[in-house]
């Protein structure tokens, strides 16, 4: 018998409830083993101390005091006004319902917090899907009158569907004055086709700043004229006018075609 099996059964052996053969084996370890020994030793001696204690006896009017104790309860009981169904109920109901009323409260408050704080982002989605779902209608009559300069107002307005993506050109600035310069060739220039490729900034105010080169044209003159008229006025409409962002980054492309035949 090891000794924790042993530990466990000097309660019993102590009290002579063991059986003969458990007893034997409890015996023989004992005589064997000091620490156990010295253990029931000690239960032994805890145990006579334990015996040798005096047992407390009740009070001699213990049995009076609580029958007048119940006497008195029972008429404090008779004399106090009934509760009413509404007292009794709020009795019954308040230490069930407090607590999940409390829960309730607090989950509403931060639903309203958490929707509080996601409005602005759901009323920007709002705007995006009207924007996207916006229909525009140009009247059949609309057309531009060649003998008429053309207004960056009605020009942004007929590119609205793509404004937010690409900015309109400003039909009176430097950069579209050069553009159309190209279709009036002149003697002294390089004639044949060329083009080139740029990366530029477009700012609120419409102005652009040329921010890199992909494709540079053969003629350098055309890059010193494209960079000269950026900086000369506003190429583009203003960003309320395109509602488009106030900067953002485009590709710009000019290509000069040169058509021999001229018969048309």
């Amino acid at each position: 018998m090891s000794c924790e099996e042993t530990k466990q059964l000097l309660s019993l052996y102590v009290d002579n409830a063991l059986m003969l053969p458990a007893r034997v084996a409890v015996d023989e370890h004992v005589d064997k083993c000091p620490v156990c020994r010295d253990e029931l030793i000690e239960l032994r001696a805890l145990t006579r101390g334990l015996s040798m204690l005096s047992s407390s006896r009740p009070p001699v009017d213990l049995a009076a005091s609580i029958t007048s104790a119940l006497m008195i309860e029972a008429a404090a009981r008779r004399q106090s006004p009934k509760s009413s169904f509404g007292d009794r109920l709020a009795r019954f109901l308040e230490p069930r319902l407090m607590p999940y009323s409390v829960g309730s409260v607090a989950s509403v408050i931060l639903f309203i917090a958490m929707f509080a704080g996601l409005r602005p982002h759901f009323e920007a989605l709002h705007e995006a899907a009207v924007q996207s779902s916006a229909v525009y209608v140009v009247p059949a009559s609309a057309g531009y009158d060649l003998n008429k300069p053309v207004r960056s107002e009605d020009y942004a307005a007929s590119r609205a569907p793509f404004a937010e993506q690409s900015p309109s050109l400003n039909p009176k600035g430097a950069l579209a004055t050069l553009t159309r310069s190209y279709a009036h060739p002149h003697k002294s220039r390089y004639q044949d086709a060329d083009d080139m490729l740029v990366v530029a900034d477009v700012f609120s105010n419409g102005a652009a700043s040329l921010v890199d080169v992909v494709h540079a044209p053969r003629d350098r003159q055309i890059l010193n004229d494209f960079q000269a008229a950026l900086r000369r006025d506003a190429a583009f409409v203003p960003a309320s006018m395109d509602r488009r962002p106030d900067t953002m980054r485009v590709v710009f492309a000019v290509q000069k075609v040169d058509v021999r035949e001229r018969n048309f």
